[in-house]
């Protein structure tokens, strides 16, 4: 196999797991979001960034290890799994992360009101 088949392939994976897993997320995302923002518009935007985000992170990731072939086409793919999933866990990390810090406030707001 050629390295612009293998370059296909790879890209393909990693925009496929990252569809897919948008796809799972996308509905209680909105609906977290729209909690959040005080307007849809403004979750609206949050979505579409978080999208974009979960796209391009895994692809580049991939991208970047696609450039340092072995020559192993079973390497080449582990590893470009490795690198779309890595990507996939870091963005869905920081999403977590940053969605946390609002839902933590309110529950350090609400602790403060029973104490009061």
């Amino acid at each position: 196999m050629n390295n612009v088949s293998l370059l296909a392939i790879e890209a393909t994976l990693s925009i496929t797991t990252s569809v897919a897993i948008t796809w799972m997320i996308a509905r209680p995302l909105k609906a977290a979001l729209m909690d959040l923002c005080p307007t849809e518009q403004q979750a609206n935007f949050w979505l579409a960034y978080t999208r974009v985000m979960l796209l391009i992170t895994p692809l580049l990731l991939v991208l970047f290890t696609s450039a340092r072939h072995s020559g192993d086409m079973f390497s080449d793919l582990r590893a470009a799994f490795i690198a779309a999933f890595t990507g996939l866990l870091a963005g869905l990390i920081i999403i977590g992360r940053k969605m946390y810090i609002p839902v933590d406030r309110q529950i350090h707001k609400a602790n403060r009101g029973d104490n009061v």
